[in-house]
């Protein structure tokens, strides 16, 4: 089933690839559709944890029931217990690894949440209240400030796991079912990562030309948020998709 859905991921992945320079300019500062990718991708690494722990424990036994067996040439049986142990030993580090992005996953959730009650409290739209931000952040104001980085910290810790986890990865032999199962991962984690980029630089962007940005026709302007919308609509049916998955549990 997983890789079924992976299929259809990456198919929508593909139709969804375009420059980075025309992607800036269709985005659009959804705090709900942010948190709701944060989430998916929480969910995806939690799986991964609950798979990995078993694969754990499936080795453990094998290793067991190595050291109970009869018979054996002892170099041989040395060389398989140790090659089993080690793979153990990396299936541990992976574990714990993905057991930090999940917290630091679920710290970026709560940012988010934190960002939307901002929002909510000043009245203004998403995007105003960015604007206002950003704005505020070239000033040197404490509260922008603060809030840029409390931000920056959580995306770059969670970065610097998900970059981890795939080191990880590569020295493990996965089986077809783990690879699905990762590489669905990476594509959420691939999500939340273009999105914190995205809310990163519109909260600490440079001075924007406002005027020019009010110049562009309707026409221009409709363009762009039914792109920004269709973006939107697909990575919630990737989700939906995802979400009917059996948990594992």
């Amino acid at each position: 089933m997983k890789k079924t859905l992976f299929r259809a991921v990456v198919t929508t992945a593909t139709l969804l690839c375009i420059s980075s320079a025309a992607r800036a300019q269709l985005v659009v500062f959804d705090p709900t559709n942010f948190a709701q990718n944060v989430i998916t991708a929480a969910k995806a690494v939690k799986g991964e944890i609950y798979q990995d722990t078993n694969i754990a424990y499936q080795y453990q036994m094998m290793a067991n029931q190595l050291l109970q067996a009869t018979n054996l040439n002892p170099t041989a049986m040395k060389a398989q217990y140790d090659q089993i142990t080690g793979d153990i030993s990396k299936v541990s580090s992976l574990t714990s690894t993905l057991t930090e992005l999940y917290g630091s996953l679920q710290q970026g959730s709560s940012y988010i949440t934190h960002v939307q009650n901002l929002i909510s409290t000043s009245g203004k739209s998403p995007t105003q209240w960015m604007s206002d931000m950003s704005e505020l952040y070239k000033q040197g104001d404490a509260t922008a400030t603060n809030l840029f980085q409390m931000g920056n910290n959580v995306m770059q810790h969670t970065q610097t796991l998900a970059q981890r986890r795939s080191d990880l990865q590569s020295q493990l032999s996965l089986t077809p079912t783990q690879q699905a199962t990762a590489e669905l991962t990476t594509h959420y984690l691939d999500i939340v990562s273009s999105q914190n980029s995205d809310m990163l630089q519109m909260m600490a962007a440079k001075t924007q030309n406002d005027a020019q940005q009010q110049a562009s026709t309707n026409a221009a302007s409709k363009d762009r948020l039914s792109a920004a919308q269709s973006f939107t609509a697909q990575q919630a049916a990737e989700r939906a998709a995802f979400d009917a998955l059996p948990d594992g549990n």
